[in-house]
């Protein structure tokens, strides 16, 4: 007779999971021993990672990586709990990730119980969907739930809590669902409206400046074609959400980078002057559009297209919403707007977006003979790294120059925590990416202080031999921070620069992995490059001046157009 901890395996497996990040504890080691022979026989691979958030992260970078929900797994109390970062960042950023988390025995729940956490309290509101299992034959249909919830409408982490007594206990037969079913749940359903699809059709044709900001529903709904196609039709500028970027290739003449509060000028400039906008999958968060205002005062047709219709209701006004899948609303659009006979010459809008992105080009790429430039070390690594090499980012002043400079030139080829802004995603990101696509070059772009949160997992990448190779910006500060008390807080610097430990060489070969000190960008090409024949992980650590912005960026409170393009420190 099967145990719940066998079943709880053999759904996993039935649901097509191959990899696993995670730790055991006290309530989650009998699913561990169940795990024996299949690791043993290949059929499942346990990475044990160092600390549970990392184990969430590297789950959400296998999902973003691969398309399919990343696995993770952690004991009850604080093993469960450790893993609230990693989740809540994989909801805001819609990334399928399946947490499995054990629990103390169901006699024990709500008696303060060693290592009891109310776990349903506290991840329902930071997931998609949080269970907790009350009887053994409940397992299978909600490990079936999980990855139905996870991966269908708008992605998001689902939790699933196992007693451990269940985990213990055998039944003689097992039902395997053939379907999920979750009670309440509605999936959004995409709806072709013909009266709403011609109406947007014929705005778009009409108009005399329109624009399409890409989000990352995009990516999910693996539409970068039917964009592009709509884009070449239209000669619409494009411009992107941050995590957008990845959706589109940025090498493409009609797209302009990522609009927001540290994006392109140009890119925020042609959505403020367009007569209509389309946006395609993206939930209008505050960090793309920081003024809902400002939109609403300049009276433009917007034209939304997203799985998720409450999106619609958060920010301003949207003259046409359609929801479902973007890929086949815009199969349905480019039919409609190819029937429309009359085109327009926009040639002389098309110009004038390219001329601001010539003229606030001479405000990025500024030289500088004393140190290594920010946009300039992304540019030796995209010229040295292949063309889809996958690309993760911590976060600071090195994710803000990656939103910037940073080329992605294939789809699902770049991922950033971008709604939570989680210092310390990027190298479990990176690990679990690489574990979805070995056949990758996997880089992870990071600050100091961003790597330092979660680098230990490095002795995990040894361990496993995971090839994946960190890019340090290190300029021994909490760089985005310090900027803001720089510039907006009176000079009043506190709490935010380093020493000098540690040694990012020395911290990177105590692990037994390799570590290079690149001082010029010819060291840095020629790091990277041994990195990538290299079977064990790298650290590259690159020297950046403490005083070096975070530029283009916004004051805090402004609107899109109020950005600040050169250093005021030597203007005044």
């Amino acid at each position: 007779m099967p145990k719940g901890s066998r079943i709880i395996v053999d759904a996993l497996k039935r649901e097509g999971v191959k990899v696993i990040f995670g730790i055991p504890g006290l309530s989650n080691m009998y699913m561990y021993d169940a795990f024996y022979e299949d690791v043993n026989n290949g059929e499942l691979r346990h990475i044990l990672m160092k600390h549970e958030q990392a184990a969430a992260h590297a789950a959400d970078g296998f999902a973003r990586a691969s398309g399919f929900p990343g696995v993770c797994t952690a004991t009850s109390g604080p093993g469960a709990t450790n893993l609230v970062t990693g989740l809540i960042t994989a909801y805001w950023d819609s990334s399928p990730v399946v947490a499995i988390t054990g629990q103390v025995p169901r006699s024990s729940i709500g008696k303060m119980a060693f290592q009891e956490a109310d776990v349903v309290g506290i991840m329902q509101h930071i997931t998609k969907y949080t269970i907790q299992i009350k009887n053994i034959r409940e397992i299978p249909l909600w490990i079936k739930n999980a990855f139905y919830v996870a991966s269908s409408g708008r992605p998001g982490p689902v939790v699933v809590d196992i007693p451990r007594d269940i985990m213990l206990e055998s039944i003689d037969n097992v039902e395997w669902p053939d379907k999920p079913y979750v009670p309440g749940y509605r999936e959004f359903r995409t709806v072709i409206d013909p009266v709403k699809l011609k109406r947007a059709a014929e705005l778009l044709v009409e108009s005399e400046k329109p624009v399409i900001l890409v989000g990352t529903g995009v990516i999910w709904s693996m539409a970068t074609k039917e964009v592009l196609e709509l884009a070449e039709m239209l000669m619409a500028p494009m411009v992107s959400t941050f995590p957008g970027k990845s959706a589109i290739p940025n090498d493409h003449p009609l797209y302009f980078g990522s609009m927001g509060y540290y994006g392109r000028v140009e890119a925020n400039k042609a959505v403020l002057e367009s007569d209509v906008l389309l946006i395609v999958g993206s939930r209008l968060s505050d960090r793309t559009f920081t003024s809902y205002n400002e939109i609403e005062e300049l009276k433009k047709k917007i034209i939304m297209i997203n799985i998720d219709p409450t999106d619609s209701e958060k920010a301003f006004t949207i003259d046409i919403a359609m929801y479902g899948d973007a890929k086949i609303i815009l199969r349905e659009l480019i039919k409609a707007v190819s029937l429309i006979a009359k085109k327009k010459d926009r040639s002389g809008w098309y110009r004038k977006v390219k001329e601001w992105q010539e003229y606030y080009s001479k405000f990025y790429y500024t030289e500088d003979h004393y140190s290594m430039k920010p946009w300039k070390i992304l540019k030796v690594i995209r010229n040295t790294i292949p063309r889809d090499a996958i690309v993760t980012t911590g976060v600071g002043e090195h994710q803000m120059w990656a939103e910037v400079f940073w080329e992605v030139l294939e789809p699902r080829t770049f991922l950033s925590s971008t709604g939570m802004g989680t210092m310390g995603f990027g190298f479990p990101a990176a690990i679990g990416a690489k574990v979805a696509r070995p056949d990758k070059v996997v880089v992870d772009l990071d600050g100091d202080g961003s790597f330092l949160m979660t680098g230990n997992n490095l002795a995990t990448a040894v361990d496993e031999k995971i090839p994946v190779i960190s890019v340090i910006f290190d300029n021994r500060t909490l760089g985005l921070v310090r900027q803001v008390q720089e510039l907006f807080l009176g000079n009043r610097i506190v709490g935010v620069d380093f020493g000098p430990s540690p040694d990012f060489v020395k911290y990177a070969e105590s692990f037994g992995a390799a570590g290079f000190n690149a001082e010029t960008y010819e060291e840095l090409e020629k790091a990277l490059k041994e990195a990538m024949t290299l079977d064990i992980p790298s650290v590259i650590r690159v020297p950046v001046p403490r005083e070096e912005l975070a530029l283009p960026t916004l004051p805090p409170g402004a609107k899109l157009s109020q950005a600040i393009v050169s250093d005021p420190r030597k203007s005044s």
